[in-house]
């Protein structure tokens, strides 16, 4: 039997009666609220992380390819440039689109806003999703997907019809039907994005089946991305050299396009670090605070100790056992807590929260396995090294004074 371990043992049942002290309660409690806090933290970022990322994802595509600023007309989706782009590394998706400014009129009101096209055979989960009302504008049909913000504006329903109105050469308008209504918090695009089939737009711009104003890339990991834009613009401008392909293209990323939700999110991870931080420190107060009443509560045993021979070594580990001890009991109620939180609100959404502050209206929740375990393991290394002050108060102790002191 490890004597040190069983010694630490008795000195954290308490008094004879076996209840636990006050100080080892409140250094449990506070051990525990801290793993919690910072758990969920880490998990509620990574859920704004995932959500924030897979809402910009779904409303643009990873890459954007259109043509160059000194380029005039339309892009054209050749077999060749479909080659190049469709053999890049991982790219698994190439959709032709058309984006115009159009104006929606009501007999009441009016907006203007971008219209954008949406490819037959496209990925439209994320459409889908979002949907509160109706449903995706049908192939080759005079009706368009709407947000919210845009429905009420205009103060009509899925199923109502308006007016579209194109500026080019001349003016075209055409009479739409509302098909669905969608939300995804994200106002900076819902405000300013409609969406149709792929065949009215090109129908708008007067564009082919192999034309469009752009093509929206997709690839298989986000962090893919730079790696891809790099790549796909080297070959491109090889395939120009070569003669393949005839017009010059400029390429836009996901990054680029949702800057300001990037940032805001890389905003949230500076403040989970302070609160990484706070809460280790707090936890580390309170429980050296603790083990250091214990010690004073304890400073005839220990006294006693000495005089039979245990070394201030000896004593110091043993109080250092004790505080692991406190610590590990802490910890195991701070995570079963963290984890009940984390699993009830990622099936039940209990936790709301306001959609024009957040663009999300619930509390998203994302745990990595990966950080909470790093979150323990750094917590214990980290108590393990502090709780070194408390062992050396232990040795400081005359074994002669202690003996003084009484119950």
């Amino acid at each position: 039997m490890n004597v040190d371990l069983f010694i630490a043992r008795r000195i954290s049942a308490g008094d004879d009666s076996g209840r636990t002290s006050p100080a080892v309660k409140v250094a449990i409690a506070s051990v525990a609220l801290s793993i919690t806090i910072m758990i969920l933290a880490v998990s509620i970022v990574g859920g704004f992380r995932r959500e924030i990322i897979n809402k910009v994802a779904g409303l643009n595509s990873h890459l954007s390819l259109y043509l160059s600023g000194d380029e005039e007309g339309l892009l054209d989706f050749t077999p060749e440039l479909s080659q190049t782009i469709r053999t890049t590394p991982h790219v698994t998706a190439a959709d032709l689109s058309v984006s115009l400014p159009v104006l929606l009129k009501t007999p009441d009101t009016f907006k203007g806003l971008y219209l954008k096209s949406i490819a037959s055979g496209s990925d439209t989960t994320f459409l889908h999703s979002i949907l509160t009302e109706g449903r995706l504008p049908r192939p080759d049909s005079r009706e368009l997907l709407i947000s919210r913000g845009v429905a009420s504006h205009m103060k009509v329903n899925a199923g109502d019809s308006l007016n579209l109105f194109v500026v080019a050469d001349a003016v075209t308008g055409r009479r739409m039907r509302v098909a669905g209504i969608y939300d995804s918090h994200l106002e900076n695009f819902d405000d300013y994005t409609v969406y149709a089939s792929l065949p009215f737009a090109q129908g708008l711009v007067k564009a082919d089946s192999a034309q469009g104003s752009g093509i929206e890339i997709s690839v298989d990991d986000i962090e893919n991305i730079p790696q891809v834009s790099s790549n796909l613009i080297d070959r491109l401008n090889d395939a120009l050299l070569k003669g393949d392909l005839r017009q010059n293209y400029s390429i836009d990323t996901l990054m680029g396009r949702g800057a300001n939700y990037f940032a805001w999110l890389d905003m949230l991870d500076v403040n989970v670090w302070i609160i990484l931080t706070l809460m280790t420190v707090v936890a580390l107060f309170t429980l050296i605070s603790g083990v250091l009443i214990i010690i004073l509560e304890k400073v005839r045993f220990i006294g006693v100790m000495r005089a039979i021979g245990a070394s201030s070594g000896r004593m110091g580990r043993v109080f250092v056992l004790l505080a692991l001890r406190i610590a590990a009991k802490g910890m195991l109620i701070g995570n079963l807590a963290a984890l009940a939180i984390v699993v009830a609100q990622s099936l039940w959404h209990f936790l709301p929260l306001n959609p024009k502050a957040y663009y999300i209206d619930f509390v998203p929740v994302s745990l990595n396995v990966v950080l909470w375990l790093l979150i323990n393991a750094a917590f214990i290394v980290i108590i393990y090294g502090v709780l070194l002050i408390p062992a050396r108060f232990v040795s400081k102790i005359s074994p002669s004074e202690s003996m003084r002191f009484e119950h």
